[in-house]
């Protein structure tokens, strides 16, 4: 199975993505966009384990969450990146030292277990749109396109996701929640609209 380990998103979350995609939409001549039923927070892709690995990352994760408090992230503007020539357009989230805090734990836990995990350039915490998209317009007319207000969110808890293909299409199925252990909720913030390519 491939995996990765990521947050659910809330009701609210799901719905101003769907309207800032449906605005990313009106601007691309074509792309492949992520159905609303797979939108989610990616913290560390994982790809192919087995049952032995899977639970490895699993007793991580417990692990991780023991000693986690719930925090909150907020939403931020518009971002792109592109892998093999494609555009990947997303919507950032504002810059949070507890989000990427976590991040570094959860990199050190999986390292200390000899778990392998994908290469990656970075953290850059962002909830894709799309991929492959090919615009209409030019980048920097799409950044200044109106969107939904910022929405917080809370975190709490870390989610393994399976990645499947049920009747042809893609699915990331939760496989497993780990709920934090504490109580308080905190936000740190800051916005950009940022290109990288």
């Amino acid at each position: 199975m491939r995996v990765f380990i990521g947050f659910r998103l809330p009701d609210a979350i799901q719905k101003q993505l769907i309207a800032v995609q449906e605005e990313v939409k009106r601007a691309s001549l074509k792309g492949s966009f992520t159905d609303p039923e797979n939108f989610h927070l990616t913290m560390r892709f994982i790809g192919a384990v087995d049952a032995e690995e899977k639970s490895a990352i699993e007793a991580v994760l417990a692990r991780c969450a023991e000693g986690q408090a719930p925090f909150l992230i907020e939403t931020a503007e518009l971002g792109n990146f592109f892998k093999k020539n494609k555009r990947i357009i997303w919507l950032g989230i504002k810059e949070n030292s507890r989000l990427h805090q976590l991040y570094d734990q959860l990199n050190a836990a999986l390292l200390k277990q000899k778990i392998t995990v994908a290469d990656e350039v970075g953290f850059i915490p962002h909830l894709t749109l799309g991929r492959g998209i090919v615009l209409s317009q030019d980048w920097e007319s799409l950044c200044k396109v109106h969107l939904p207000p910022a929405r917080q969110m809370p975190i709490t808890a870390l989610t393994l996701f399976e990645s499947v293909r049920l009747n042809g299409k893609l699915v990331y199925r939760p496989i497993a929640d780990f709920p934090f252990a504490g109580r308080k909720a905190s936000a740190d913030q800051s916005d950009s609209c940022t290109e990288t390519e």
